[in-house]
């Protein structure tokens, strides 16, 4: 397992990469704050789809500042 994320006292969203030789690879995300946490086991497929959507958010927001198409 490897875990991405930082911890801070309002919170956080951390991801790990969950692996098994028997199974298929899943990146899970777990985020939490003063109000609540969640939790979701994606696929590769799923993160993905993920990243193209959060790219255009972020695309969005910053009108393409930082956000590279390669």
């Amino acid at each position: 397992m490897f875990r991405i994320g930082d911890v801070r006292s309002s919170g956080a969203v951390v991801t790990y990469l969950i692996g098994a030789d028997a199974l298929a690879p899943l990146v899970a995300v777990h985020s939490w704050c003063r109000t609540g946490n969640g939790w979701a086991e994606l696929s590769l497929p799923q993160v993905a789809e993920l990243v193209e959507h959060l790219r255009g958010l972020l695309g969005q927001a910053g009108g393409d500042r930082g956000v590279c198409d390669e």
